[in-house]
């Protein structure tokens, strides 16, 4: 007979205590998982909201340099832009051109001749470049004369030219107007004319 002793107290024997028992084990595993997708959630969550964030914050950026660079060429093309000092340049010019035609008037500097010929060969004498009559109406008491020019400076200088004809010493022209259109505002007109007298 065969005889075997069997030692009951050795480790494969003893009764193993298990710290997790599978089921435990799975639950762990669903809940590390769970708190690993609410976590990452919540991470997407912030990270979607500092990325709107800086969106918004790049707008606003963007926004501000735009406002920046409108005003800086705005305050450019203002400073650029003399058409205003021009402007007030021209009308100087042309006020102090009327002052002059119109001392030149009071002054009584033009008188009558006899005859129409010798008005218009005088006319005919005076020039200045830039400057030219587009009318020109004689009668027996009655001179009107209508031109224009590129500078309202320059028609003072026709006017000047008269006193070198005989033929206008003498008469006095009490009309005298300057202006400008705007329609034509690249030249200047201007008339000059006596008082009508007829004949009773």
């Amino acid at each position: 007979m065969i005889e075997q002793r069997i030692n009951l107290y050795q480790d494969r024997f003893k009764e193993k205590k298990l710290i997790l028992s599978a089921a435990q084990l799975v639950s762990l595993v669903a809940l590390s998982l769970i708190a690993i997708v609410i976590w990452s959630f919540i991470l997407q969550t912030d990270l979607d909201d500092v990325t709107a964030s800086n969106l918004v914050l790049k707008a606003r950026q963007s926004s501000i340099v735009d406002e920046l660079n409108a005003a800086n060429a705005e305050l450019t093309r203002l400073l650029a832009d003399n058409r205003m000092e021009q402007q007030i340049t021209g009308v100087t010019r042309e006020i102090s051109a009327r002052r002059r035609v119109l001392n030149f008037v009071d002054a009584n500097q033009f008188g009558s001749g006899q005859g129409f010929s010798s008005y218009l060969v005088s006319l005919s004498r005076l020039h200045v470049d830039n400057v030219w009559l587009d009318e020109i109406t004689l009668a027996e008491n009655y001179v009107r004369i209508h031109g224009s020019a590129l500078d309202a400076a320059l028609v003072p200088t026709y006017f000047d030219r008269f006193t070198e004809e005989a033929v206008f010493q003498g008469n006095r022209f009490d009309i005298f107007q300057l202006e400008r259109q705007p329609t034509t505002d690249w030249k200047v007109d201007f008339e000059i004319a006596t008082t009508e007298v007829l004949n009773e």
